[in-house]
């Protein structure tokens, strides 16, 4: 990155022993306790397009950093200077973030990135759960505070290859107190989910039945606002009857539950069958995805890139297969992928997993089925 007034591009060395140098140190950084730290306006500057204009042309002479902790505000002054990170550890690692998109430090904040991105590789099946929640919480605080999915997208697909019975460990002990989660990680525990939602509904029921319930609390409104039932359903029948069973418990409810609760019973009636043998016509009890049996093509295409309850793209796919299917007719339109992606992009939706999608495109002839795989907008590899 080239500063335009100076033609110095940073990241760059400016000398680690200057750090410090009262001489040098010529614009303070407030903290919320103790003494200020000092760093040269100058090199700071170079580094953030923010600081250069409150310091050329306000003249400001100190910033304030009380919402930073100490060893964050020490961590990004010395990659001003250095030009590297090695002073990001976890724990200072979201105020030093933080700090790189408040002050536009555009190359700090790649480099944070690239720091989780690195932290997610060395991940594995045995890793515990204090290591995977340090990653699940960052995306959930990036997404709440930036609404950027760049932490989300990453952490869902080293998720992705992990058991299912690892990704269930790690949710049952995360979402211990279901109540209390907020939209947000609600939302983020359905992405990094994926195709195992089903995981994040189950939960959602133990709760439901430990605490013998009366009325939806604030985490059971976020699930069943966002949740895809249909895909649950498909996957696991026996979630069907158990879930309204449990849902027959609430006696309490007022106007907006009700209205959420009545739309759950539009939305999945009855469910789906996983797997239809060949040559049988298939039976769609959802209500929702009946009127575009009898449209053609081009009509059940719009109509789904247009329905308010297709919330994400594996609702979407879902929708595309039951039409296909029960059309028998393989997917020709050049253009289809085209108005997908932009429809994707418009919603900012999350990407699909690979295994995902292998599951489900049998239908869609082979030419259509490798352009979905290929696609990076479309499917995280």
């Amino acid at each position: 990155v080239s500063t335009q007034s100076t033609g110095v591009s940073v990241p760059a060395d400016f000398g680690r022993h200057h750090l410090g140098s009262p001489s040098h140190g010529n614009l303070a950084f407030n903290m919320k306790e103790g003494d200020p730290i000092k760093a040269n306006s100058i090199i700071m500057s170079l580094n953030s397009p923010v600081i250069d204009d409150l310091t050329t042309n306000l003249h400001m002479t100190s910033l304030d950093s009380e919402d930073f902790s100490r060893e964050a505000v020490d961590c990004f002054i010395e990659s001003s200077y250095t030009g590297e990170i090695e002073a990001v550890t976890l724990e200072n690692f979201r105020d030093v973030n933080k700090m790189s998109h408040v002050f536009k430090v555009n190359w700090l904040s790649d480099r944070c990135v690239g720091y989780f991105d690195n932290y997610l590789k060395m991940l594995d099946t045995e890793s515990s759960y204090t290591d995977l929640v340090f990653v699940v919480n960052e995306a959930v605080y990036q997404l709440s505070t930036t609404k950027k999915k760049v932490f989300l997208d990453l952490v869902a697909q080293k998720f992705s290859q992990f058991p299912a019975g690892k990704v269930e460990c790690f949710f049952k002990e995360y979402l211990s107190n279901f109540g209390d989660s907020n939209t947000c990680v609600i939302d983020c525990c359905i992405a990094i989910a994926q195709s195992n939602t089903d995981i994040i509904v189950k939960i959602f029921l133990e709760h439901l039945e430990k605490k013998e319930l009366k009325v939806l609390d604030a985490g059971s409104r976020a699930l069943l606002k966002r949740v895809d039932l249909s895909s649950c359903f498909i996957k696991k029948p026996e979630l069907h009857e158990r879930f309204f069973t449990v849902l027959d418990q609430i006696t309490t409810v007022d106007q907006d539950d009700m209205k959420l609760i009545l739309s759950l019973f539009k939305q999945a009636s009855a469910p789906k069958k996983a797997v239809i043998p060949v040559n049988v016509s298939v039976h769609v009890s959802l209500p929702t995805f009946k009127p575009i049996l009898d449209m053609s093509y081009d009509e059940a295409v719009e109509s789904l890139l247009n329905k308010k309850y297709i919330t994400n793209l594996y609702m979407l796919f879902d929708a595309m297969w039951i039409w296909f299917y029960q059309q028998r007719q393989e997917v020709t339109a050049a253009d289809l992928l085209e108005k997908i992606v932009i429809k994707k992009e418009r919603e900012n939706w999350t990407r699909m997993s690979v295994e995902y999608v292998k599951e489900i495109s049998a239908n869609w002839g082979d030419r259509f089925s490798k352009l979905v795989l290929d696609s990076e907008q479309l499917v995280r590899h």
